[in-house]
């Protein structure tokens, strides 16, 4: 199964909240979240962990009723959704990353306006254990 996934940095002046549900509107089925920017720099890490969220979404295993707060725990490696949100959570007025992730290939414009997108870098070690970290998360449910 293959993800294929998005990721766009904008500044602290654009709205999280106002981009990520215009972008739900427009992208009905496509998984839609902004996170710290802070949390994550390399595309291909986002990546990685969209890829978790959807095949746990696919096989009925998501940490959370949403794949979106799904994500948010695995970017955070914590099971509390109050703090994977004060962990790696968008707030107004700081930058962020807008990820967008379906399992179908994302059709449209490659650009979003006011982003820019995210390099994919291979993983650095501190990135691996963080994916590592995010798998575990379903071990540690079960």
């Amino acid at each position: 199964m293959r993800a294929y996934s998005r990721s766009y940095l904008f500044g602290g002046d654009s709205d999280p909240k106002r981009i990520r549900s215009e972008l739900s509107a427009a992208f009905p089925g496509v998984m839609v979240q902004t996170v710290s920017s802070k949390s994550a720099t390399n595309g291909f890490f986002i990546q990685m962990l969209a890829a978790q969220t959807l095949r746990a979404e696919r096989s009925g295993c998501l940490l959370a009723k949403k794949p979106e707060i799904d994500f948010l725990l695995r970017l955070a490696g914590t099971n509390q959704i109050s703090e994977a949100i004060s962990r790696v959570g968008s707030k107004a007025g700081d930058p962020f990353v807008l990820v967008l992730a379906s399992l179908h290939p994302l059709k449209g414009r490659k650009q979003v306006a006011g982003g820019v997108s995210l390099s994919v870098q291979p993983l650095s070690e501190s990135e691996l254990a963080r994916v590592e970290l995010g798998a575990l998360l379903n071990a540690h449910r079960a």
